[in-house]
């Protein structure tokens, strides 16, 4: 699926992105959506260091039990520390660029989130 990432890497940044984005009655949860398909490429133009440290962190991230991955999501989330801060932001742009680039596997068949949201980008 990744030429980049490893399965272990994907999965904790599916988990990641569903705890992020979990879905409600009208935007997909990010796992339904396949859009981490795409996640090549974003990693493509990310620095070597970057992209090195972001599968670094997914693989650590992977070893966490579901209530531990939510827990630290969460003290990302309150910036504690700087080092908080740029995983929380590192993390949420990779989730969210993913998201709402609008690029869906497949099998996805429901509503793309950019249509729920009523979001195009129109040339002008």
């Amino acid at each position: 699926m990744s030429q980049v990432l490893g399965p272990r890497e994907l999965a904790a940044l599916e988990r990641i992105g569903d705890l992020m984005l979990p879905g409600d009655s009208d935007l997909p949860a990010f796992s339904q959506t396949g859009c981490i398909a795409f996640v090549d490429d974003l990693l493509r133009s990310m620095d070597p260091k970057d992209r090195d440290d972001v599968k670094t962190l997914l693989k650590i991230l992977s070893l966490l039990p579901s209530p531990l991955l939510r827990a630290f999501v969460t003290l990302c989330q309150t910036r504690w520390t700087s080092t908080l801060r740029m995983i929380e932001l590192g993390l949420k742009g990779l989730v969210m660029s993913l998201y709402y680039s609008n690029k869906t596997a497949p099998h996805y068949s429901g509503r793309k989130p950019c249509d729920v949201i009523g979001f195009s980008l129109q040339r002008l």
